[in-house]
């Protein structure tokens, strides 16, 4: 079976086996669904579960498995990240990405590596890039035509214009 990573776990809240999560996807509230099935990769394995809940408080995505309301239950899961089976995968349109397929991609300009993707943001203004330069500095490049050249997910870069400020 094929898996498609759509977050990961970063900590625990309260005692009833609330999980925090990172989530790499943009289909929050039909990934994470009342009895959707998502696997947990933990010790090499792919461990199934079923989805109780899933709510956001505070810019948190807060999960909850079904069966595993108790933090002892779940605590072992914390830094372990989320898949779903490829066959659930959400169609998506020319020009449309995953942000797991996005994350982690170098950064070119004038076709030299500058640095890698390492968050995409979400503003009322559209997506924007939070590239890690190599210089260990942080650069928000807007997710838009104007400034993206290409996306090459094969080779694994996205080359961006090279205009004076934008950096």
């Amino acid at each position: 079976m094929e898996y498609f990573k759509v977050g990961y776990i970063t900590g625990t809240r309260g005692i009833k086996g609330e999980l925090k999560i990172k989530a790499l996807t943009d289909f929050l509230s039909d990934r994470f669904a009342n009895g959707n099935i998502i696997f947990i990769q933990y010790e090499g394995s792919y461990l199934e579960f079923i989805v109780k809940s899933f709510r956001q408080i505070n810019n948190q995505d807060l999960l909850t498995l079904k069966d595993h309301e108790d933090i002892n239950l779940v605590e072992k899961y914390k830094g372990c990240e989320i898949f779903v089976s490829a066959d659930s995968e959400t169609t998506l349109y020319e020009d449309e990405y995953h942000l797991s397929e996005i994350i982690g991609m170098d950064v070119q300009q004038n076709m030299k590596k500058i640095g890698i993707v390492d968050d995409v943001l979400a503003y009322p203004q559209g997506d924007y890039l939070d590239v890690l330069l190599n210089s260990g500095k942080h650069a928000l490049i807007p997710f838009r035509d104007e400034f993206i050249i290409e996306v090459n997910l094969e080779d694994n870069f996205i080359e961006i214009i090279d205009m004076e400020g934008l950096l």
